[in-house]
């Protein structure tokens, strides 16, 4: 009896120990670092600044020539008597084009926009003839009801579809803006011709085509940029990035300095401040890549003669894309392992014991009377081979997770999963941003330190984090000389691209003369030595040194991890990370070895420079956008961030189509393929190799030998509507008759072209417009219309209008200040010149300087910079050349009205952007959030679909899968920049109701960038894992996988339908992290993971996908906790006292 009371005792104090222990704990552990805040104003300036190089500097010299000579040809008076006010187009279309683009990417802008403007003089002068018609020469009146009636009819539906073609072909934009101008100023101008006439169509139509011509002349002739060139130099610069973020993360991860010196594991890394974070990560290597992407579509684009094809860019850029995932995943193991620290010193904090004469009394006492019950405290010899007391947290990154262990442990209390749950390091400011009560239990007091009682269980739960560290200590070397091979490959292979294109790093963005300079100041013989540096024996690989680092890698990365076994031989979970490092560091070093012996093989093929002419496909040509940050103002860019394409239903015929055009063959061993004489080999290495321009390039022929069949040739985006299998709306049944089937179709066609964002768009420009040009059709104000030229108002709403509140309300504020300074510019330019022509062109010269610096560098701002050049350029023309009565109108009359015309137009697409309700940045941000959960979880589910549940036979389509899904996540990903861009404009609405909680958001942001890169890389391993291994898995799983798969997209389509009618969250079915962790316990006792199958390549690739997917629950969790922020949880969850 007595000792049943003394054993529930120890139970009850057992569970109070827990429980306190419960209220220190911190559920969430995200490895996106610190919250990455928006930039500042003077940010962006101080960065605009620093941009000023050398090649900056002469576009703007460029841009600035081409128009100066067009506002010069105006004050000639043979060409200002024949063009009369319409010659200012010319410096305008010069000013529209932007000048940082290449010449390949101007002539786009130029041909498509001369076609645009031709169109539209075309469409002009037809309802100019057809309103001369009906005019009735006996009646004096000159805006006749019929002849006003066609014109604007003509105008609105012009700009209707105008506008339509600029939200869906980018590159319209240019020529969009200035065929606008051309439209609205012919057919407004028609009502004061009695008769017809085209020469006010010509008037406007032909200096339009002139400037394109200019300022394409001037860019080839002026100072001619080599665009292969550029590229080289942004992939020298991406090797650079990239190889000191892989050298900072791998030292950080293994705990080294840089100068070799080991460090001890309790301590930080010497060199872990410099260590970037995921988030850091994830924005440089997209940044990098994404202007790298731009650089090869220039060199596509144009006929070069260089030593490098245009094919070879191709190739280069595909081998740098593939470096994304493992460089992620090198910053994400090393977040992870730096969590597991962090959360080993917070524990060993929170259980520092406090000995106070009242618990030390306590604590004899205890002993006294429970001494036999309990094992008793370590002795001081024990304590001297002993880790600190309870400084090795059972996390599921590292904790032993010895559930064999427990269960054998006749003393030992039964541990739940959530017992066994991590420890979370300090929270980071990007985690504070969220509340506390999302992050920690409810009860908020001071957490009570306790005496550890150590007893033979813990001290061999302890034991894992020494077994870590003894063998991270004696495989560091094996990573260090493989991190080093890849970093001296990296450098010889920059030298050869130096060598190829001939770059001076010395000289790299400097003036032409600076190299005479240099020879000068520092003396023809140090120069000749620093010229030394960048020789390199060529019949010397570099790849070969990394292939041998490679090969010693594969024989010595499994030294030592049999410690990282239970004594019943489940692995723990610290193995699993290990080993994702493992699999990322030779990821990458496998890329890097096929990128270096590529350009090994072009320096020595590509010997001398020859003539390449541009290929490109049409369609590429005609679809493929430019980077949306240099375009952002285009009403493509814009509707492209409201309007993200929808993935799942795509996805789902993608998967059926697949399934359904499978042919049972006989299937290439792909293992076969492999050397089996190495087992620890992860994968076999390919070389690089230099193709002609000839050859199809659709694939690598590295990648895989077979070449795609005519008979694979699925279009992926097939449709059925009517497929009776995919057919789903819950307001109609499935039609039956023909009619049915007629009017669902008229439905669809509506939905699909007319129930549209562009629609209302256009919609909405065409009522601007009509609006803005109904005085010009007026007999009373017809005259005076055409006199104070309020077509510029029209022109203004019509072109720089935007699909929201906060676009257009941004827009309005640096389009308005852009117009007031280039105002006040150009009276003084007048006002210094006296009207001479050479004072005016000089002056102007020099005040467009630094507008056009805004124009180019500025992100957000470059509007303030065009609107002040426009304005300068237009008053100063008018002011010369305009004469309405014969008698010259003062500068000062100009400004005014051209001032007035810009705020008419800007505050005329403010308001119409409220119509019929007002969209808000913020609230388009929210919706655009929530779409990007749902087509995550689309992603998701497609990933699961596409590797798990079809046994897919042939290796192409594979390839196609591979690459569908790569797709995908890249627009995913555009998304998410496109909500950052709107998060920026956000930040200028005017807070009526409210503060704008831009951090939760901003915070939202970076997990969505995380949680793509985690599925990202969870694709890349796990489908290097063949059919029957996987399903090996999924059968023991089966039922926990199916938990977990539920969990997950329960969690992203429940967050999705929160943001979007702003509903309070209900409470986890079961939480992601518990699901995750259940599912990996049971993994993990398969036979597939037991150590006779360490040195299988699949127990590696699937080491990798599980820790991504136990980090994807835990970054869906905080996703869902930062929501609730937002949106509150549900009442019953209150009610329940629900704990997230």
């Amino acid at each position: 009896m007595v000792k049943v009371k003394k054993s529930r005792k120890k139970l009850s104090r057992r569970k109070d120990r827990k429980s306190r222990d419960k209220t220190q704990r911190f559920r969430l552990s995200s490895t996106s670092g610190r919250l990455i805040p928006l930039q500042t104003i003077r940010q962006r300036i101080i960065g605009i600044w620093q941009s000023l190089t050398w090649p900056i500097c002469v576009k703007i010299l460029k841009a600035n020539i081409a128009v100066t000579i067009a506002l010069a040809m105006l004050l000639i008076d043979p060409i200002r008597s024949v063009s009369s006010t319409g010659g200012i187009l010319a410096s305008v279309a010069v000013e529209f084009v932007h000048p940082a683009k290449s010449y390949g990417f101007l002539a786009e802008d130029i041909l498509l926009g001369t076609v645009m403007c031709c169109i539209s003089g075309s469409w002009a002068i037809l309802g100019t003839f057809l309103a001369s018609l009906v005019r009735n020469p006996n009646d004096p009146t000159l805006a006749q009801p019929k002849v006003c009636a066609i014109l604007s009819c003509f105008l609105v539906i012009g700009c209707f579809f105008l506008s339509m073609f600029r939200v869906k072909v980018e590159q319209a934009n240019v020529g969009g803006m200035l065929s606008a101008s051309i439209m609205v100023i012919s057919l407004t101008s028609a009502v004061m011709h009695t008769e017809f006439t085209a020469i006010t169509t010509l008037q406007v139509l032909v200096p339009t085509i002139v400037g394109f011509m200019l300022i394409f002349t001037v860019f080839l002739v002026v100072f001619p940029e080599n665009s292969t060139r550029v590229f080289v130099q942004d992939l020298i610069k991406v090797f650079e990035s990239f190889d000191g973020i892989v050298q900072h993360q791998i030292t950080a991860f293994i705990r080294v300095s840089r100068g070799g010196s080991s460090i001890s594991s309790a301590a930080p890394a010497a060199n872990d401040n410099q260590a970037e974070s995921l988030a850091t990560i994830h924005q440089t290597v997209d940044a990098l890549i994404t202007n790298l992407i731009q650089k090869k579509r220039m060199v596509r684009r144009e006929p070069s003669f260089n030593a490098i094809a245009p094919t070879d860019v191709s190739e280069m850029t595909s081998l740098i894309k593939k470096l994304r995932v493992p460089l992620q995943g090198l910053g994400l193991s090393r977040a992870m392992e730096e969590n597991m620290r962090q959360a080993e010193k917070s524990v060993f904090e929170a259980a520092v014991p406090l000995e106070t004469p009242s618990n030390q009394h306590h604590h004899q006492h205890h002993h006294h009377h429970e001494g036999e019950e309990e094992n008793p405290l370590a002795t001081d010899e024990e304590a001297q081979n002993l880790p600190p007391p309870f400084a090795r947290p059972r996390s599921y990154y590292g904790g032993t997770d010895d559930e064999e262990e427990d269960s054998s442990n006749e003393n030992s209390a039964a541990t739940t999963d959530d017992d066994a749950s991590t420890y979370s390091a300090s929270q980071s400011p990007s985690t504070a941003n969220t509340s506390m009560t999302s992050l920690v239990s409810d009860n908020t007091a001071t957490p009570r330190r306790r005496k550890i009682r150590w007893n033979d269980h813990m001290k061999v739960m302890s034991y894992w984090r020494q077994d870590y560290d003894d063998v991270l200590d004696i495989v560091k070397p094996t990573y260090l000389e493989l991190a080093d091979a890849c970093s001296l490959a990296v450098r010889e292979s920059v030298k050869r691209l130096r060598r190829m294109q001939n770059l001076d790093p010395r000289f790299q963005d400097r003036p032409f003369f600076y190299k005479w300079y240099y020879g000068w100041k520092v003396g023809a013989k140090q120069a000749a030595e620093e010229a030394l540096a960048n020789d390199y024996n060529r019949l010397h690989d570099p790849s070969v040194p990394l292939f041998e680092a490679i090969a010693s890698f594969h024989k010595h990365r499994l030294v030592g991890l049999e410690r990282l076994y239970t004594k019943s031989g489940v692995p723990r979970r610290i193995l699993f990370l290990l080993l994702t490092f493992q699999f990322n560091l030779h990821s990458y070093a496998e890329s890097i070895y096929t990128l270096t012996s590529l350009i090994y093989e072009l320096d020595q093929i590509r010997t001398e420079r020859r003539f390449w002419m541009p290929h490109i496909p049409l369609k590429k040509w005609f679809f493929e956008g430019h980077v949306s940050e240099d375009a952002i103002d285009s009403p493509n860019a814009m509707a492209d961030t409201i309007n993200p394409t929808s993935l799942q239903r795509s996805m789902s015929r993608r998967a059926t189509l697949i399934a359904a055009a499978s042919i049972p063959a006989c299937a290439p061993d792909l293992e076969a393929q492999q050397q089996q004489t190495g087992l620890y080999k992860l994968d076999t290495l390919h070389r690089g190799q230099a193709h002609s321009p000839s050859e199809h390039h659709e694939q690598h022929p590295y990648d895989f030998s077979e070449k795609k069949k005519s008979s694979q040739n699925i279009n992926p985006w097939r449709q059925n509507t009517l497929d009776p299998l995919d057919y789903h709306d819950p307001d109609v049944a499935y039609p039956t008759t023909s009619t049915q089937r007629f009017f669902y179709s008229v439905y669809l066609f509506c939905v699909k072209y007319l129930y549209t964002a562009d629609a209302a768009f256009s919609f909405r420009a065409a009522i601007v417009v009509a609006f803005l040009s109904l005085p010009g059709f007026l007999e009373d104000s017809a005259r005076w219309y055409n006199e104070v030229r309020g077509q510029w108002a029209v022109v203004v709403a019509l072109i720089w209008m935007g699909p929201s509140v906060g676009s257009n309300f941004f827009g309005t504020m640096t389009r308005t200040l852009g117009t007031f300074i280039g105002a006040i510019e150009a009276m003084i330019i007048w006002e210094i010149s006296r009207g001479s022509v050479p004072g005016l062109i000089i002056l102007t010269f020099i005040c467009n300087l630094p507008w056009w610096m805004i124009y180019i560098n500025g992100k957000f701002w470059k509007a303030t910079g065009l609107f002040s050049m426009i304005t300068i350029s237009l008053v100063v023309g008018y002011t010369y050349s305009y004469t309405p009565n014969g008698h010259p109108v003062s500068v000062f009359v100009i400004t005014w009205e051209r001032t007035v015309d810009v705020l008419v137009g800007v505050f005329a697409a403010l308001i119409i952007s409220v119509v019929p309700f007002p969209r808000t940045g913020r609230v388009l941000l929210r919706h655009r959030i929530s779409q990007t959960l749902s087509e995550l979880g689309a992603l998701y589910s497609s990933f699961l679909a596409l590797l798990l549940k079809n046994k897919v036979e042939d290796i192409n389509i594979l390839e196609a899968n591979k690459k569908m899904f790569r797709s995908v996540a890249g627009s995913i990903r555009r998304q998410i920049k496109g909500e950052r861009v709107l998060l920026e404009q956000s930040r200028f609405e005017p807070a009526l109701r409210g503060i704008f909680p831009e951090d939760k958001y901003l915070h939202i942001l970076q997990i969505l960038d995380n949680i793509l890169s985690l599925m990202l890389e969870m694709e890349f391993a796990f489908e290097k894992i063949p059919y029957k291994w996987r399903m090996m898995i999924v059968r023991d799983t089966w039922k926990e996988r199916k938990t977990m798969i539920a969990s997950f997209l329960t969690t992203l389509h429940v967050g999705a339908n929160a943001l979007t009618s702003k509903t309070p969250l209900p409470p986890y079915v079961v939480r992601p992290t518990k699901a995750r962790r259940e599912l990996t316990n049971k993994a993990r006792k398969s036979l597939a993971l037991r150590y006779q199958h360490l040195g299988d390549r699949e127990y590696t690739y699937f080491s990798t996908y599980l820790m991504n997917s136990e980090q994807l629950a835990v970054e869906l969790e905080l996703l869902i906790a930062t929501i609730r922020d937002l949106v509150g949880p549900d009442s019953v969850s209150v009610w329940l006292n629900y704990k997230h």
